[in-house]
């Protein structure tokens, strides 16, 4: 085992005492391995950095190449059924619980387990690296999805969200559902999932992260058994050119609720950002809007808020925004005590007291975050396809400043620059 203990790299975070073992496979598979020797149950996430708004790609510097909206997603589905049996059907012979996603941006499957947990990695690795699409097969799946998409829309949620993400971006795929449209998946052909399978779940575009009671060694010889190399090229993704500005700053939808919902996105022109800012955006939100801060306190005691209401980043490839979400009677007047609220904190300041308030809250919520098998391999997973660490997060936490948290702020609101997306009744619009 002495040849496969020196192909990992080691790394020990020196505040939680966490280790985690790296490696990447010859096959060009990144490995993350977190041992938790004194807990029983194991996740695994074996993922492709690839989603919904990688719709036109280029292969080796070739041509682009223009896909069907929804075939991530589609993939996703026909990847657990093979010529012989399905993959739950295997993982659950095992007692494993097992599932997988389609998201914007990644598509990751997945499996928790107890025990067997070398027969169920030998499984999750089998059958992502095993297509299988036929004709009949893949217009069986056209009326599962369509029926999925048809679900989609009949929640509110849904429509609020994507109508917001089309009145900020003209262009960006972020607009259009990840399932795609009923047309948009009645193109989709074997032929064109090979050809999405073949450009994206290459190995050098995959990450395995593990969390659990298990030795890093025994991980990378079941690795060693069931990768299989391919051929190796670079991806190069199409993401169209935005000039920052929203399309409208209002749009409405009919719908039988019984208060209206709304999401108020505040769009910035992306950039690269680094792992402080993203810590200093995420605590400013919350130190002024969040469940300490006065101004929750003060929409509450106006009604015009429930404990439903939140605030997010949304932040892809072409996309930085942040998003004000929830339920209220008068969306548009809480959107006007947002913008005041933005332009006094402009004029005098975060709260130091809340500041900090929510800086230690976020530290000590990442800490407890460490004792969750599921979320640490998830993290490790997005952490090699997207070049953060969920340790930098925790270090940066630890001594950010006020002082920074307001020139933060400054930046990431635009009062000039948003969008209101609200669905009400039918004839309230």
């Amino acid at each position: 085992m002495s040849g496969l203990n020196d192909r990992f790299e080691v790394r020990e975070d020196n505040i939680t005492g966490e280790k985690v073992y790296y490696a990447t496979h010859p096959t060009g598979v990144r490995i993350a391995i977190c041992p938790k020797p004194e807990f029983r149950t194991l996740h695994a996430v074996f993922g492709a950095k690839y989603g919904s708004i990688d719709n036109e790609f280029s292969v080796g510097g070739g041509e682009f190449t223009h896909v069907p909206d929804g075939i991530a997603h589609y993939l996703e589905h026909k990847l657990f059924e093979n010529e012989d049996c399905g993959a739950f059907e295997r993982f659950a012979k095992t007692g494993a619980c097992a599932n997988a996603f389609t998201s914007f941006d990644r598509t990751c499957y997945f499996f928790s387990c107890t025990r067997d947990f070398d027969e169920c990695l030998r499984i999750l690795l089998d059958f992502v690296q095993k297509p299988y699409f036929t004709e009949e097969t893949v217009q069986k799946e056209q009326g599962i999805i369509a029926q999925e998409i048809a679900m989609y829309r009949d929640n509110p949620g849904w429509w609020v969200f994507y109508n917001l993400m089309k009145a900020m971006y003209r262009d960006h795929p972020v607009k259009i559902d990840v399932a795609g449209t009923e047309d948009s998946i009645a193109q989709i052909t074997p032929e064109l999932l090979y050809k999405c399978y073949n450009t994206f779940y290459n190995p050098e575009n995959m990450v395995l992260g593990i969390c659990g009671n298990v030795e890093p060694q025994e991980v990378l010889a079941i690795c060693d058994e069931m990768l299989l190399p391919k051929e190796r090229f670079q991806i190069v993704r199409s993401c169209p050119e935005d000039d920052g500005r929203v399309v409208k700053s209002f749009i409405g939808h009919e719908y039988d609720v019984p208060v209206p919902i709304f999401q108020l996105g505040f769009k910035k022109k992306w950039r690269e950002l680094t792992a402080r800012e993203k810590v200093l955006f995420s605590i400013v939100r919350s130190a002024v809007f969040g469940p300490v801060s006065d101004f929750y306190s003060r929409m509450m005691s106006k009604k015009l808020i429930n404990s439903g209401f939140s605030c997010d980043n949304l932040y892809l490839n072409g996309v930085w925004a942040c998003l004000f979400n929830g339920m209220s009677n008068s969306p548009e007047t809480l959107r006007d005590e947002i913008f005041e609220e933005i332009e006094r904190v402009r004029r005098d300041g975060i709260s130091p007291r809340l500041f900090e308030c929510t800086r230690r809250s976020s530290y000590g919520c990442q800490i407890v975050g460490f004792n969750n098998i599921d979320d640490i391999a998830e993290n490790l997973a997005d952490d090699m396809m997207f070049g953060t660490d969920m340790f930098e997060m925790l270090r940066e936490t630890a001594d950010v400043t006020v002082e920074e948290g307001n020139e933060a702020f400054r930046e990431l609101f635009d009062t000039s620059n948003c969008s209101l997306s609200v669905v009400r009744k039918n004839g309230e619009v």
